[in-house]
């Protein structure tokens, strides 16, 4: 198909009366809770499903994304995105030798011993390959994934489609602004080259097994770098099954799986800071010694040293009930500018919040009612959620549905608790918080040695009188304030001289310096400081 038809049949399909009709109410009525409009978040999240799986792989990744977005769309509608699969059928396995004769220049069977038409698996991006390949005198098995055929060309059409598409809808639909959605397009836009580039894939993994070597670590298949490229990726086979083939084991098996996960992804996310994002059941398999592989990297998450040491605050101040813990670490996030007057009334917000779910035992509470509550709170203060926040996220909602699966008596707060308070002991650590202050140590000492010259160079300033402070006042205000300007003046002599005074005597007593000398220089400091008092204050007066 064309780029011009293919873009015609997309901008039909968005551009249906009964969709725009549907979009308008919702944005007319956005935060109304009756039953008409519930109903009508329903149907439109129904709507929505059935079009993007009707246009194919790209926009079915693209509504999987949107339904991770709770702070954006009602929970009705993600509940629909939610249903959103990827299955799709085989691709024709001549398509698939020509796309790995295109990398190689070689046939399929020239370069592995066996090759099985019949996929393993069959994705919207690529499907897998139980192939044979020899390694030296042995034979070994190896798991061959190869994208579709042309695949980038389409995802980069598609891509370009939704782009021209979204600008449309910006201009005839008022308020479309407030979902951000041409944000979400850019980051879906980033995110989807990526995973189509299996050297990246390649990389994930090799990455996830260089951090995960501790025996709580969860294992991954090595990859095979002469057998792989930009579409194609081969790697060691697991011969295993996926997590689905416990469902029916004994309770004790399910329930130590459940807690090997649980605890293998909380050091995952707040030790290394780097987290396979899609752990489905598709992605986990078991093998008959129950160990647990994660499968396909093409989602990871990151978390900087930052945010893993703010949420671990946001859990300590959820835990101990300390609402001020929870505004520090959003603040230091850098999510909530910190503005004395909607500090408060935000506080209060967390405080209702909080009582809401203190009252509940584990057992009740569900981790996807905190967010959405959560994401609400963050959206009526205008607070973007950053990518990075959102992989977080929606990786410990899909966890979530997991572990209720394995376990069905527990949650998944109730397994994960104990092993995450360990986690935020270890963070908060003498040794781990030295590691975090180190870094400054330097930046402390500059500012103890250069304080004192920067402090005397602003005094001399003042006392020739070319320090200005600029300001957008009226001539009535600046009358009215200009005697409590003078006074901040004094104050900050009297500051800056203290400060130089007890620099220098500090510095000097750490030296040993003679008691004597010593008082000299205390005699000379007072002096000059007296001096220069003298000659502001009389700057000053005759300003006046």
């Amino acid at each position: 198909m064309g780029y011009r038809k293919r873009k015609l049949e997309i901008i039909k399909k968005f551009l249906s009366p009964d969709l725009i009709f549907e979009i308008r109410k919702l944005l007319k009525n956005r935060g109304e809770n009756s039953k008409e409009i519930l109903d009508i978040e329903s149907k439109f999240g129904q709507k929505l499903r059935s079009l993007f799986e009707d246009l194919g792989p790209v926009f079915v990744k693209f509504g999987q994304l949107l339904s991770t977005r709770r702070d954006i769309f009602p929970e009705n509608i993600i509940l629909e995105l939610e249903k959103l699969q990827d299955d799709v059928k085989e691709e024709d396995f001549e398509n698939i030798k020509e796309v790995f004769y295109g990398e190689f220049s070689k046939d399929i069977y020239d370069v592995f011993d066996k090759f099985e038409k019949k996929p393993l698996a069959s994705g919207s991006m690529a499907q897998t390959h139980l192939a044979t390949i020899k390694v030296g005198s042995l034979e070994r098995k190896v798991v061959v994934k190869i994208q579709r055929k042309d695949l980038e060309k389409n995802v980069k059409e598609d891509l370009k489609i939704m782009k021209d598409l979204y600008k449309k809808l910006e201009i005839k639909l008022e308020g479309i602004k407030s979902f951000n959605l041409g944000e979400i397009i850019e980051e879906f836009a980033i995110s989807l080259n990526r995973e189509i580039d299996f050297e990246i894939e390649k990389n994930n993994i090799k990455k996830y097994r260089k951090l995960n070597v501790q025996k709580k670590d969860l294992l991954c298949p090595d990859v095979y770098d002469s057998y792989s490229s930009k579409k194609v990726l081969t790697m060691e086979f697991i011969d295993g099954e996926s997590i689905r083939s416990v469902y029916e084991k004994r309770s004790d098996i399910r329930k130590d799986l459940a807690e090997k996960i649980i605890g293998a992804y909380v050091n995952q996310m707040f030790t290394y800071g780097y987290f396979h994002a899609d752990p489905h059941p598709g992605n986990i398999f078991v093998d008959k010694n129950l160990k647990i592989y994660l499968l396909d990297f093409g989602i990871v998450g990151n978390l900087s040293e930052n945010y893993r040491y703010q949420m671990m605050k946001i859990f300590l101040g959820a835990s101990f009930n300390e609402v001020k813990l929870i505004t520090d670490a959003i603040i230091g996030m850098g999510l909530l500018e910190f503005d004395s007057k909607k500090i408060g009334d935000f506080e209060k917000r967390i405080q209702k919040l909080l009582d809401k779910y203190m009252v509940m035992s584990l057992n009740q509470m569900k981790l996807a009612d905190l967010f959405r509550d959560f994401y609400t709170l963050l959206v009526d203060y205008s607070i973007k959620i950053p990518s990075e926040l959102t992989n977080f996220g929606k990786t410990v909602l899909i966890l979530e549905g997991l572990i209720e699966k394995l376990v069905y008596k527990e949650s998944f707060l109730e397994l994960a608790l104990p092993i995450a308070k360990s986690m935020v002991f270890k963070i908060f650590s003498p040794d781990l918080v030295f590691d975090r202050i180190r870094p400054k140590i330097y930046d402390t000492y500059s500012l103890i040695k250069e304080f004192p010259q920067t402090s005397l160079n602003i005094l001399r300033q003042l006392a020739r009188g070319d320090f200005r402070i600029i300001d957008q006042k009226s001539e009535e205000e600046r009358k009215s304030y200009e005697k409590i300007e003078n006074q901040k003046s004094q104050a900050l002599v009297f500051l800056g001289l203290s400060i130089i005074i007890g620099f220098s005597l500090l510095s000097l007593a750490l030296l040993d310096f003679d008691k004597n000398i010593l008082k000299a220089i205390l005699i000379a400091s007072l002096s000059i400081g007296f001096f220069t008092i003298f000659a502001i204050m009389k700057n000053l007066f005759r300003k006046e």
